[in-house]
């Protein structure tokens, strides 16, 4: 399993980059984990949109999921066009009004899931666990070659993400913030608890991504560090990662 890192950025990406996109991909089968602002453009260096036909959200904030909208519109062309008569399916929560907006028939369709969930996506098993996170928000656990790999999407410090997270052969944890930052109200994660849940999760890689705009990003890595001493990456456009 190869996952490629197509966005890596908080809230907004930076100059002709992208916020919250990862691609699985094993025997030639591709999962695209979010699809937030500038995903669509930055993946076109590593596939052709119409070889994309899954894609998983993991919540409706505008850097995990904008970009949905411009995939269907680009299946709807190429299409009509006859460049692709697969349909695109997303996986997503039901929960808001935006889900049903994934359906443009016969382009588009999704299917819903939910925290404890396990569906089979081609050659990837996927698990899903509730996150903390102001809005109703799933981390993912995807396995296929006897590889492990946990998204936490966006969320706070939690033992259980932890447990959902343990062994993982990788673990992509968002980093939103530089500690003594604490991101419990907004629910996100600075440096040192990433660092805790990879060390918690005894995960082989952690890699620290959803990373800030701001400050001196290696800053991340040494405060990871003080409670996680595996192998730690920061995440940056179009690392490839090989389980």
């Amino acid at each position: 399993m190869r996952c490629t890192v197509i966005g890596n950025w908080g809230g907004c990406c930076r100059k002709n980059e992208a916020c919250s996109g990862y691609l699985l991909t094993h025997d030639g089968f591709h999962l695209l984990l979010d699809c937030g602002s500038g995903v669509l453009s930055v993946l076109q260096n590593v596939i052709d949109l119409n070889d994309l036909h899954h894609v998983f959200l993991s919540h409706y904030h505008f850097d995990h999921y904008s970009d949905a909208g411009c995939a269907v519109y680009s299946r709807l062309v190429n299409t009509q066009i006859g460049r692709t008569s697969q349909k695109l399916r997303f996986y997503a929560l039901e929960n808001e009004e935006k889900f049903s907006e994934l359906t443009w028939e016969p382009y588009s369709d999704v299917t819903a899931v939910a925290a404890s969930d396990r569906i089979q996506i081609g050659p990837f098993s996927c698990t899903f666990h509730k996150t903390l996170h102001p809005v109703d928000c799933l981390a993912i656990r995807v396995e296929a070659g006897g590889k492990s790999l946990v998204y936490t999407a966006d969320t706070g410090y939690c033992e259980e993400l932890a447990a959902f997270a343990e062994n993982a052969d990788l673990l992509i944890s968002e980093c939103s913030l530089y500690a003594p930052a604490g991101g419990e109200k907004s629910g996100h994660l600075n440096a040192e608890q990433a660092g805790l849940l990879g060390a918690r999760a005894s995960c082989q890689t952690l890699l620290l991504s959803h990373l800030p705009l701001y400050g001196d990003l290696e800053q991340l890595r040494v405060q990871a560090q003080k409670n996680y001493h595996g192998r730690l990456l920061l995440a940056s456009k179009l690392m490839t990662i090989d389980l």
